[in-house]
């Protein structure tokens, strides 16, 4: 069990979970970069797909949409409105006063929820 770990233990895995997170970021931007070729081959060659034994890789299509400059604003209006209105229902929340209905069900922080790894500049 991981609560039992030595110090040296930890310090094992932690040096492990470092070195993963560096190598998934690397291989994550070499796939990206791999895809990118292969999407403009598929374009200069006019080909929608190919298939290997097990796998079919293919190009999708996406619609870019821009929308006005007046959905745009109405839209970031509505965002702003709604960060707001998250912030009143976490006061709400933690004022014993308040007994109305604008206030979140729960309020839970994890502490513990997830992992996260930062490199220094350059790595």
């Amino acid at each position: 069990m991981s609560q039992d770990w030595t110090e040296t233990q930890l310090e094992e895995q932690l040096k492990e979970y470092v070195e993963r997170k560096a190598l998934l970021k690397r291989l994550t931007q070499e796939h990206a970069t791999q895809g990118e070729l292969i999407r403009r081959y598929y374009q200069a060659h006019n080909l929608q797909s190919c298939s290997l034994d097990n796998a079919r890789v293919a190009v999708v299509s996406k619609t870019k949409i821009q929308y006005s400059d007046t959905y745009r604003r109405d839209k970031e209006k509505s965002k702003k409105e709604f960060a707001d209105r998250e912030k009143q229902e976490i006061e709400n929340f933690h004022d014993p006063n308040y007994d109305g209905p604008l206030q979140c069900k729960s309020y839970d922080p994890n502490p513990y929820n997830h992992m996260e790894v930062s490199f220094g500049k350059g790595e």
